[in-house]
């Protein structure tokens, strides 16, 4: 009788031990945590984490910026074992990547997406699209006596050698653009030749999209080929700053906002995030582009009359953009 008291004793004992493990357990499963990481600028992601910390006061949320070059990198490298939850404003090429890989889950969003933007198994969810232009500080060319260049071919006169800046195509999604829309304007051949002549002109190739921008502002470059929004933002700024878009096109590419595949199921508080960014509301927050990429959408930004866009084929593709990657390697690097 006594050990059968005993051995009931023990059972209470291990009940009243277990009941406060399992507490924890669903605490943890219940706790509001994201882990997010954005190619978007940190100032920007200031704004957005303010916007969702205004929403979830009592959440633990997390932005973590990075190039968008190195970001894809790091989720390849970390595969289903990673903690991040959300990946915000790669380029569609990179998400195309992490899709093709098995990086992605599928999410389907409230909202409706143009139809040459949206994506019919809903991993890559458009974000918003950016344009690339020509951007000069107006003091320094003045200054330095040089002519305001208007398209990529006046790029390449010798009068520009050392004063211009672009974003590394292996780095940055901006760079790459750049690289795929000229090689589809002139052709492969004709277009690498193309950039071997504008090479000689350029003083830096940056990691980061914002480079071109923030040199030219501070007159630390005289041109950079960055992104119009930036340009444009600056020129409104009151900043020596002038977007002009180049009269053979502008390339342009649309970032994204991914569920990232991890080896554990997404919780409810990640799923209402991704809810909340790709919301029309909340899109306004996390696109701070010009273009829009939803049906009813409106574009922002002042464009000329003649503005027009280069043939982006093959932005989304994967393997082509691992191929153009190698071969600038290969070049330039």
């Amino acid at each position: 009788m006594k050990r059968l008291y005993k051995l009931f004793a023990l059972v209470l004992v291990l009940a009243a031990l277990l009941v406060p493990l399992a507490g924890c357990q669903n605490s943890d499963a219940d706790a509001q945590v994201v882990n997010i990481l954005s190619a978007n600028y940190e100032e920007q992601i200031a704004i957005q984490l303010e916007y969702l910390r205004s929403l979830y006061p009592d959440a633990e949320i997390n932005i973590t910026y990075m190039s968008s070059g190195k970001l894809a990198a790091k989720l390849q490298a970390e595969g289903r074992d990673t903690d991040t939850d959300i990946a915000l404003s790669l380029s569609s090429a990179h998400a195309n990547t992490l899709k093709n890989e098995g990086l992605l889950r599928a999410y389907e969003p409230s909202s409706s997406y143009k139809s040459e933007y949206a994506d019919p198994d809903n991993m890559v969810l458009p974000n918003g699209v950016w344009c690339g232009a020509i951007l000069v500080n107006t003091q320094e060319l003045e200054k330095l006596g040089l002519p305001e260049p208007t398209s990529y071919e006046d790029l390449l006169d010798p009068v520009y050698k050392g004063h211009i800046v672009m974003t590394n195509p292996n780095s940055s999604a901006t760079g790459y653009f750049f690289l795929l829309g000229l090689l589809n304007l002139y052709g492969e051949e004709a277009g690498w030749e193309y950039f071997d002549k504008l090479s000689e002109n350029i003083m830096l190739f940056g990691e980061s999209g914002s480079i071109p921008s923030t040199m030219v502002e501070k007159g630390e470059a005289v041109i950079g080929l960055g992104m119009d929004y930036d340009g444009m933002r600056l020129e409104e700024a009151g900043k020596p700053v002038k977007v002009i878009f180049a009269e053979e096109g502008a390339p342009y590419d649309y970032d994204t906002a991914l569920l990232i595949n991890r080896n554990e199921e997404p919780s409810e508080f990640v799923l209402e995030i991704m809810g909340v960014i790709t919301s029309v509301e909340g899109n306004a927050i996390f696109n701070d582009y010009n273009i829009a990429v939803l049906e009813d959408g409106e574009d922002r930004g002042n464009y000329p009359d003649n503005f027009k866009l280069l043939d982006m084929t093959g932005i989304t593709d994967a393997d082509l953009k691992q191929r153009l990657s190698e071969e600038w390697s290969a070049r330039y690097e």
